[in-house]
Parts: structure tokens; C-alpha cells; sequence
């Protein structure tokens, strides 16, 4: 297997555990690799750590991955945002005679607007955190852990916009935090500021809304709006939607509550997945279509920059995982071929060897295709470089 770095030329990197026991995320400019097996297990970071979100307990920058000290954690997930990191672990938890598996969240980085949800931001600086130094600057180098208000809630699944992290718990309950000036933590309609511990997103709660809505089992973020999929695959979105996202036929200046999306595509069509970019938004369903919806280069080709109601990529078939970041993306079909278009930027960030935009999705060929058989299991996408895990023969 290894882990692929498509910013200019491809870097490799080697390990023998399963694709199963991977973890990657990219920030704006640092990427994070978790690897959890027998032989091998821990993190790896690399990249700009200006506010410690390599989380090595520094703030030098890394031209290359080197390891975290996570003292045996088992890794369940990992995200990243401009420059703060998420890492979501299991853990054990003495309850009387009996010890219950837990979950336990930790956060590392920049805690200016509290995205970390460690209780400090730029405008309630406290001395307990101790990333704090003369010029008020707050961050957190070391993995720090994460109390939810509710104890006998577990994360299960945690992301992270540029300046803000969202989480959903065992219980089905989001809780936000960090920067809310766009309404990308959806507290509600009189609430657009940032909160340094985990709110509850009570117009998606399940104890307040469970038997009106449903479950939520996926969400997604990578600026400044998200998307959540509900079990009743229903999808609703909040936050930033200046550029049509949407997928409402309108532009919306900010959601600043969860808002239902309804029918974003044709009736027949079943929404499987969701991704958030920056301007846009992307649908998958059942049958393997990606939708599109918003502002750029959105796979529709160049003359079609811009749609207020989800089209599909028709140059897209098959596929079974969409990532999305500010304004490129990419889709893995069940082949294990990886795809991406949009802004390429300086780095070859869509890993064609140039640094041209794509208006269309574009297969990335891997170096590896020489010598037999490659699958790309999953992708991240940073807004500098962008991570792949391959396996191959």
C-alpha cells in the first residue's frame, strides 16, 4: 500500500497495514496520516505547524511526514481544517465493576475562534490553555481532549470547516464550534457567533427532533457550510451559501440554521453520500451519479460555472466515495480510479502532472500503474496537496 501526495511531483510513502486501518486528512497546508495495526500503528504529520497543528508538541514546520506520540491510542478518525486537527480515538472507561468502550476526541492547533472546543478563543483568552504567549496568539500543540456536554455521548464522526468543527455522536446529536460569523455552526437564527466548547445543533437533535426527522449518519464540511445526510436520506445544509450551493434555485447570504434541501434530484435517484466545498456541493446516490451544485469549476465543463439546482457529472459513472474542499474535488469510482477537477493552484494539487484547472473530471494516473494493478481507497483533499491511499499488487 502506500500513501500518495499529489502536490507537484508524487511522493510515496510505504506501510503494510490494510487500507482498513488508514486514516488521512489535509488542512489548508498540513496533511495528518493514522495508521492502527499490529505491526504498525500512530500518526504522521507534515507541513506548516505555525499553530501547532501537526500536533507534535511544536511549532516548526515538517517538509516531511514525521510521527506524533500518541502513547497506543487506537485511531477511529482524523480531520483537519485551516490550521487545527481533530483526532477521534477509542478508549476504555471504568464504569463500577464493568469498563465500557468510549470514544474520546482530541484537538490540536489554532483555537482562536475555538474550534478546538477547549474553552478559550481570541476573545475569552484563559491561562489555563497553554498555548497562550505574550501576543494573546491561542493553540494548542499537543493533542488535547475534548468534553462534550452530555458524558454519555460518543463521537462517532467529526469534521472540520476552515475555522469551525462539527461532530455527531452515538446518539445522533451534532454539537459545533468555533467561528460562526456565516452560520456554519447552526445555533439558530439569532446566533452567527463563535462558541469555544461543543453547542448542540438543536434543530437537528435527536432527542428534541428525533421522531420528526430521523437519524443523521453522514455529515461534511471543508469551509465555511455543511451538509448532513439523514438516515431518511434527506439532506440538509447550513452555513455559507453566497454562491448557490444550496440547492435551493437561489443564492442564500448565510443558513444560519440547519435547512432542509427538498428534492435536490430526480425522484428516482437515492442520495448515498454528501460533500461541502467551498462553493459548491456534491450528491451522490445509490447508483453510483454525482450531482453538482454551485460556483467554479464544477465538472460541467467551462462554459458551466455557475447553478442554483444540482446537475449531474456525466463525465462520472460508477462512483462510490466524493471528497470536496474549497474549490476543487474528487471522486473514486468502484474500479479504484480517482478523479478530480476544479482550481489546480501552484502545487498540481489535482495530480496531473501540470498545474492546468479542470473543468472536467480527469482520472489521476498513479505511478505505481506500471508494475500491476492499483486501487485508490480513499482521498483527501487539502487546499495545497491533496492525500490517496493506494493499495497495490
Amino acid at each position: 500500500m502506500r500513501f500518495i501526495l499529489p502536490a507537484g511531483n508524487k511522493k510515496l510513502l510505504s506501510c503494510n497495514g490494510g487500507p482498513d486501518k488508514t486514516w488521512i486528512a489535509a488542512g489548508a497546508s498540513h496533511r495528518l496520516i493514522a495508521l492502527s495495526g499490529e505491526d504498525e500503528a500512530g500518526i504522521l504529520g507534515e507541513g506548516m505547524n505555525h499553530s501547532g497543528q501537526l500536533g507534535n508538541g511544536a511549532r516548526n514546520d515538517e517538509s516531511t511526514f514525521s510521527a506524533i506520540d500518541t502513547a497506543g491510542m487506537s485511531i477511529l478518525g482524523l480531520a483537519c481544517g485551516r490550521e487545527h486537527s481533530m483526532l477521534l480515538t477509542r478508549g476504555e472507561e471504568a464504569d463500577g465493576q464493568e469498563s465500557t468502550t468510549k470514544t474520546i476526541l482530541f484537538g490540536f492547533g489554532n483555537s482562536m475562534y475555538g474550534q478546538l472546543g477547549l474553552g478559550g478563543s481570541k476573545d475569552t483568552l484563559i491561562k489555563e490553555i497553554t498555548g497562550q504567549d505574550v501576543a494573546g496568539f491561542l493553540f494548542e500543540p499537543s493533542p488535547t481532549s475534548v468534553q462534550l456536554p452530555d458524558p454519555t455521548e460518543n463521537v462517532v464522526q467529526v469534521v472540520c470547516g476552515l475555522d469551525h468543527t462539527v461532530l455527531r455522536t452515538d446518539q445522533s446529536n451534532l454539537y459545533s464550534m468555533g467561528w460562526g460569523a456565516d452560520g456554519q455552526l447552526g445555533l439558530g437564527p439569532e446566533s452567527s457567533t463563535d462558541r469555544s466548547l461543543p453547542t448542540l445543533i438543536e434543530r437537528l437533535s435527536y432527542k428534541a427532533k428525533g421522531k420528526e426527522l430521523g437519524r443523521v449518519k453522514y455529515i461534511s464540511s471543508s469551509t465555511d457550510f455543511t451538509l448532513a445526510l439523514l438516515e431518511s436520506n434527506e439532506v440538509w445544509i447550513w452555513g455559507n451559501a453566497e454562491y448557490g450551493q444550496c440547492m435551493v434555485n437561489k443564492k442564500i447570504d448565510r443558513i444560519l440554521e440547519p435547512m432542509h434541501i427538498p428534492h435536490p434530484i430526480p425522484e428516482s435517484e437515492v442520495v448515498s453520500s454528501v460533500a461541502a466545498g467551498g462553493t459548491f456541493g456534491l450528491l451522490l446516490t445509490e447508483s453510483g451519479k454525482v450531482y453538482t451544485c454551485g460556483y467554479g469549476a464544477l465538472g460541467l465543463g467551462p462554459e458551466k460555472t455557475q447553478i442554483l439546482m444540482p446537475e449531474q457529472i456525466t463525465a462520472l459513472s460508477g462512483i462510490r466515495k466524493i471528497v470536496a474542499s474549497t474549490d476543487y474535488a474528487a471522486a473514486i469510482n468502484d474500479k479504484g480510479e480517482l478523479f478530480t477537477w476544479g482550481t489546480c493552484g501552484q502545487t498540481g494539487r489535482l495530480g496531473h502532472g501540470d498545474f492546468e484547472h479542470r473543468f472536467v473530471p480527469k482520472r489521476v494516473v498513479m505511478p505505481q500503474e506500471t508494475k500491476g494493478k492499483v486501487r485508490v481507497h480513499d482521498v483527501a483533499l487539502g487546499q495545497d496537496g491533496a492525500l490517496a491511499v493506494v493499495e497495490h499488487d
